[in-house]
């Protein structure tokens, strides 16, 4: 996968998260418990 289509990957990627989080409640929970989860275990 060249550089181009890598970087235009990761920005879909992050843009439809962002998105989801924002508008969708069950799924932003979800995904919002699951970081700080993550991040309480690993500070």
């Amino acid at each position: 996968m060249r550089a181009r289509n890598y970087l235009i990957l990761c920005a879909t990627v992050a843009v439809l998260v962002s998105l989801t989080v924002l508008f969708v409640p069950g799924v932003g929970d979800t995904i919002e418990q699951i970081m700080l989860g993550f991040l309480a275990t690993r500070a």
